[in-house]
């Protein structure tokens, strides 16, 4: 039974544990994302009372089990991480989760990516949809993105071409990137 259970997809066995009250299904559940909920506790752990992992991961498996049983839940990824969140900010209530369009739509955009490295027609459209976006930013944001990234220089390099600082010329780069990435999501209602 174990066998076929590991086989099921995330939603059917959500499914079970919500439905038939199924802890094998619950317990495969969380050990296909334990690497998530090690990854976003980590930081956490011993920074100060009631941190320590022999007493945060049985509280938040305990949580995790109990919204697991009462809310809707789309993506299993978004709600580990929102609950390991909640829990980290130490609110009471288990409040239900619904994540947020721009998060939703952040994960579609590196879906797409992902999807591109293997497949040739995806990694057109999306160059496509990288132009587009790039034609769209001021030049200076495009210069930027289009020295770093495309012709691999350093932020160093960068910096010197304009005389800029080093952490001013990160900077641009990173409200340059955040731009792009906003053009791209809002690309889709175009």
């Amino acid at each position: 039974m174990l066998q076929q259970l590991t086989n099921l997809s995330d939603k059917e066995l959500i499914s079970r544990a919500r439905k038939l009250k199924d802890q094998e299904a619950e317990g495969i559940l969380m050990e296909r994302y334990s690497h998530l909920m090690v990854a976003v506790c980590l930081p956490y752990l011993n920074s100060g009372p009631a941190t320590a992992p022999e007493e945060v991961y049985p509280s938040l498996l305990q949580r995790l089990s109990e919204s697991l049983k009462t809310q809707t839940i789309p993506k299993a990824n978004e709600w580990i991480h929102y609950t390991i969140r909640a829990a980290q900010a130490r609110t009471a209530n288990n409040s239900p989760f619904f994540p947020s369009t721009e998060s939703r739509e952040l994960q579609q955009l590196e879906n797409n990516v992902e999807k591109a490295a293997t497949n040739l027609k995806e990694q057109q459209l999306l160059a496509g949809r990288f132009t587009r976006a790039l034609d769209k930013l001021t030049a200076e944001d495009s210069h930027f993105l289009r020295e770093f990234y495309v012709n691999n220089k350093s932020f160093a390099e960068l910096a010197e071409t304009r005389k800029y600082s080093v952490v001013k010329t990160r900077q641009i780069l990173q409200q340059a990137k955040q731009k792009m990435a906003s053009l791209l999501m809002n690309e889709t209602y175009e």
